[in-house]
C-alpha cells in the first residue's frame, strides 16, 4: 500500500524527516520502499490494523504523538427506516448504513482530496466512490456505495451456495460456485460482500441519493474471495486481515464530513444493526513474563506505559484494543514492546 508522507504527518503531532520517519517504521516491522515522498508498504497478513494512515500513526504514537487531524460530522443524524435482513450474524455481527442525498456537487476536489489521486495515482470514479475511497485510504474501514435509487425496498446479507452469474461494477461477469456471503434485492446478487459490489447498483456521476454500506465481515468468509474470482480488491485485502468492528459511526460520520466540503446536503440518515455484545479481550499485567520473554529488566510502569502508548488501556487488566485483531496472549504483548524498544537495543 501507498501512503504519501505529507498526509501521515498530519496525524502526528511531532514532524519527523522522512529519514528519520522511515527509520522508525523499519524498527517496528513495517519494511516499505520510498518513491517521491510515497511511502510503498509491505505489510504481514495479521497486521490489518495498519492498512491506513490512522493505524499507522498509532504504532508511531510512541515516538510522534499520534493524533486524528480531521473534522468529523456532529450533528444529530435522523434515523434511517430500512428493511433489512441479516441471515448470517455469525458472518457479520455488525453493520451500518448511511443514505446521504445531495444537491450538486463541486467541479474539482479540495486538495487533500485531489492529491490523493494525482500524486498516488490512483483512479478517480465517481464522486462517492471517491470518497469512499479515501476514507479507507485514512480510516482503514472500506466502504460501498449504491446508487440509492436502484435498489428495492428490502436488502439480504447472507452466506448462501451460489451458482449463478455476477456482473461486478467494473463490468466483469464472473461465475459465483459454493458459499459465498452476499448482499441481494429480492433474488438479485447485488454484492459479493467484503469484495465487491455489482454494475446494477453501482453509483456513476449522475448519482445524487446514495447508501452507504459499511460492516465487519468475519475475516475467514472474506479470504481467497478475491483470489477465486481474481478480482483486485483493496476492500477485501483489508477485510481478510480484520477491520476495527468499533469505528463504524465514526467512518461514517467522517464520510459526510467529507462530502459536506464538496457539496450541499439534502438529506442524512443513518441505523446501525448490532447483532452480538461486544467481545472485549483482556489479558493480565505481567511484567516478569515479558521480561523472560525479551531477557529485559522492565520496570511495571516502563511496560504499562509502553502497551499505553500503543493504545492498550489498563487497569486491573490490560484491554485489548478492538482494532487488534493480533494480541492473544504475553508473547503478542512482548512483541509489541520489542518493537518500541528495538530488538537492535535488546541485549
Amino acid at each position: 500500500m501507498k501512503f504519501l508522507y505529507k498526509d501521515l504527518l498530519t496525524f502526528l503531532t511531532k514532524k519527523p524527516s522522512l529519514e528519520l520517519l522511515s527509520k522508525r517504521l523499519f524498527q517496528l516491522g513495517h519494511e516499505h520502499e520510498i518513491t517521491d515522498e510515497i511511502l510503498d508498504f509491505e505489510f504481514t497478513p495479521n497486521r490489518g490494523d495498519c492498512l491506513s494512515l490512522l493505524g499507522l500513526s498509532r504504532d508511531l504514537n510512541y515516538f510522534y504523538e499520534s493524533k486524528y487531524p480531521f473534522q468529523v460530522y456532529n450533528d444529530d443524524i435522523d434515523d434511517l427506516d430500512i428493511n433489512f435482513q441479516n441471515l448470517s450474524t455469525e458472518s457479520c455481527p455488525k453493520i451500518s448504513f448511511l443514505e446521504i442525498e445531495i444537491g450538486e456537487k463541486t467541479q474539482s476536489y479540495k486538495p487533500y482530496l485531489e492529491d490523493y489521486f494525482s500524486k498516488l495515482g490512483n483512479n478517480k470514479i465517481n464522486f462517492f466512490t471517491d470518497i469512499s475511497n479515501f476514507v479507507s485510504y485514512e480510516l482503514g474501514q472500506p466502504t460501498h456505495c449504491y446508487d440509492r435509487k436502484s435498489l428495492g425496498k428490502e436488502i439480504t446479507f447472507s452466506k448462501r451456495q451460489c451458482n449463478e452469474s455476477f456482473k461486478t461494477l467494473l463490468e466483469k461477469e464472473i461465475k459465483l460456485s459454493d458459499k459465498n456471503c452476499v448482499f441481494t434485492v429480492g433474488e438479485e446478487i447485488i454484492a459479493l460482500a467484503g469484495v465487491m459490489g455489482g454494475l446494477s447498483t453501482a453509483c456513476s456521476e449522475k448519482t445524487r441519493k446514495v447508501l452507504i454500506e459499511c460492516a465487519y465481515f468475519n475475516p475467514e468468509e472474506i479470504i481467497g474471495k478475491a483470489i477465486k474470482y481474481n478480482l483486485k480488491s483493496d476492500a477485501a485485502h483489508k477485510f481478510e486481515r480484520g477491520v476495527d468492528i468499533e469505528s463504524q459511526v465514526k467512518v461514517l460520520r467522517r464520510f459526510i464530513s467529507i462530502v459536506n466540503d464538496h457539496a450541499s446536503i439534502k438529506s442524512l440518515k443513518m441505523k446501525t444493526f448490532n447483532y452480538e455484545d461486544s467481545k472485549t479481550k483482556y489479558l493480565p499485567i505481567d511484567v516478569n513474563k515479558i521480561n523472560m520473554i525479551l531477557g529485559t529488566n522492565l520496570t511495571k510502569e516502563e511496560y504499562i506505559n509502553y502497551l499505553a502508548d500503543l493504545g492498550f488501556e489498563i487497569d486491573n487488566e490490560i484491554k485489548i484494543p478492538s482494532y487488534r485483531h493480533d494480541i492473544s496472549s504475553q508473547n503478542d504483548l512482548s512483541e509489541e514492546i520489542g518493537r518500541v524498544i528495538g530488538y537492535d537495543n535488546i541485549p
